[in-house]
């Protein structure tokens, strides 16, 4: 008796973990935009002269573009700007990014920060990568 309620128990769970195999297979479809808008940055050097920040590194990003803000806190120092991207989608390539940090942002107790992302079709930033600003003298 022992041996045929174990049996039935261990069929039930077998069934139980089978179940949710459309799950998986929706989440590796082609529509996933996630894996489609990868953005991977690597070798990032921050460096600031007097109130300029310059950032260089490498990029890979899988649709040729990706984002880029800086903020302080709720304020937005520098627009969203779009870096498009020269060489084929998913090579690394070299980067540079430089831009001003306003008088007004050394006032304040916080770090400008600039943030790089993707975003998907909907508009969403995904992957974003926050690098802080250090403008404290």
């Amino acid at each position: 008796m022992k041996k045929i309620l174990f049996a039935a128990v261990f069929l039930l769970i077998l069934v139980g973990c089978g179940n949710d195999s459309e799950s998986n297979e929706e989440a590796n479809t082609p529509d996933n935009t996630e894996e489609t808008h990868t953005v991977v940055f690597r070798n990032l050097d921050l460096q600031i002269e007097a109130n300029t920040y310059i950032l260089a590194g490498e990029v890979r990003a899988e649709d040729g573009q990706f984002y880029y803000q800086l903020e302080q806190g709720e304020e937005e120092l520098h627009s969203e700007t779009v870096y498009e991207l020269e060489g084929e989608p998913g090579v690394w390539e070299d980067i540079e990014i430089s831009g001003e940090i306003p008088a007004s942002a050394f006032d304040s107790e916080e770090a400008p920060i600039l943030t790089l992302y993707s975003k998907s079709p909907e508009g969403q930033a995904l992957h974003p990568n926050f690098i802080p600003i250090d403008i404290a003298e």
